[in-house]
């Protein structure tokens, strides 16, 4: 009766895990990272909807926001002991669908203790976006980042 339980109990235990994991793996997007780290500098990227920005802060920036606009922002962070510190950088990059490849002009805006890079496109359709991203800090060789990004029209 013993092995009966213990071949039981471990059918269940092995039976829950497979369900588990499929069950995750199903539910659970793809994740994508937002930054890259190369020593103690760390790059964060990140890709919003222009209408994430207020009115007031995008007519500030000379942003125009719309459904089918994005921006792409970037920023460079360099850890030394205990101090985090915003490193100023060039940055270039493209974005592109399964056509077209478009370059990305960056422009930087320095805030208190804060630098970063903005890029404008837009896109026609919900896409997945492809971005190459050449991050070049105190002229040594550039950070080299690449990943996708399906963004969605908000087409309400």
């Amino acid at each position: 009766m013993k092995r009966i339980t213990n071949y039981t109990a471990i059918f269940t235990l092995v039976f829950s895990a497979l369900f588990s994991a499929a069950a995750s793996a199903q539910e659970a997007p793809p994740v994508t990272a937002t930054s890259s780290s190369f020593g103690k500098d760390t790059v964060h990227y990140s890709v919003v909807n222009s209408t994430f920005l207020t009115p007031q802060v995008a007519k500030s920036y000379g942003i125009i926001r719309g459904d089918n606009k994005f921006l792409i922002n970037v920023s460079v962070r360099r850890q030394l002991d205990t101090t985090n510190l915003a490193v100023r950088a060039k940055v270039e990059g493209t974005s592109s669908d399964l056509i077209h490849r478009t370059p990305l002009e960056f422009r930087e805006i320095i805030e208190q203790d804060a630098i970063y890079y903005i890029a404008e496109f837009e896109i026609s359709n919900d896409e997945r976006q492809d971005f190459r991203l050449s991050v070049s800090v105190d002229n040594r060789p550039s950070y080299d980042i690449q990943f996708n990004k399906m963004i969605y029209v908000d087409d309400e």
